[in-house]
């Protein structure tokens, strides 16, 4: 029997409920292949990177999930709701996917060279593109179409979370792509590193920047949940971009920021 949450989540939104937990399931099979299988690359276990993506992925799935309880009851079977859901999906699918088939081979997902690894790696990109832009429009569709017996704060917050989410997730995912690799100055390899996140410690690294622009669908509805106002949620949501974009800035100063 599923726990009171859990049917919770599904009662909001199925799909995507459905695909958070496969996620987890995947994470506990990767942190079992990485106590069994001795391979490395770029200084880690090959299952270092699908195990990240399983964890965020299966976060951001059961986020949505939670933030269809926000949407007007029409609003969550209209034609928006349903492209945000499936393309979602598409998207994670994708990303997961692939990574996890690459770690598998001993092969990079990320800035691989090879021809066909080359070829993914720009799919990826319209992957990615595709799943923050599909939080960007769940968090319009939830300000234009909010259920409107639930608190202006609680609305407002998980529309803005998930908008911030969409939009600062895409600049940054852009800027690491653009750059070519997240680490900007310092060791190029992640085996000097503090897991779980193994962000750079002698140079900037984009992630950090990455990391705070995706949560961002988290931060502000805790903030909500703790009490806060219309507008403290507005004054949350521009300190959450105004510390995203320092962080963009800091790592592309060749800054470390973290210990």
């Amino acid at each position: 029997m599923r726990p009171g949450w859990m049917a919770e989540l599904a009662a909001r939104q199925q799909a995507l409920t459905r695909a958070g937990t496969a996620l987890f399931v995947l994470l506990a099979a990767c942190l079992l292949a990485m106590a069994l299988d001795p391979r490395a690359l770029n200084g880690v276990s090959v299952w270092v990177k699908p195990a990240k993506f399983a964890a965020s992925l299966g976060i951001w799935c059961w986020t949505l999930a939670w933030a269809f309880g926000a949407l007007d009851p029409a609003a969550r079977r209209g034609l928006v709701a349903r492209l945000a859901v499936a393309g979602t999906l598409a998207a994670v699918a994708l990303e997961q996917g692939w990574i996890t088939i690459r770690a598998a081979l001993g092969q990079p997902s990320h800035f691989a060279t090879d021809a066909l690894g080359a070829f993914m790696y720009g799919l990826m990109g319209i992957g990615a593109t595709l799943l923050v832009a599909m939080a960007a429009l769940l968090g319009a569709l939830v300000l234009w179409r909010g259920h409107r017996a639930q608190p202006a704060p609680w609305r407002l917050a998980v529309g803005l979370g998930l908008l911030l989410a969409g939009v600062l997730g895409g600049v940054t995912g852009f800027a690491i792509g653009g750059a070519g690799t997240p680490r900007l100055g310092g060791s190029p390899t992640d085996a000097a590193k503090l897991p779980p996140f193994f962000w750079s410690r002698d140079g900037g690294d984009l992630r950090v920047a990455h990391f705070l622009a995706v949560h961002a669908m988290q931060a502000l509805p805790l903030l909500a949940l703790a009490g806060a106002g219309v507008a403290l949620v507005w004054l949350g949501a521009a300190g959450w971009l105004a510390a995203t974009l320092g962080a963009l800035w800091l790592a592309r100063a060749g800054v470390p920021l973290s210990p």
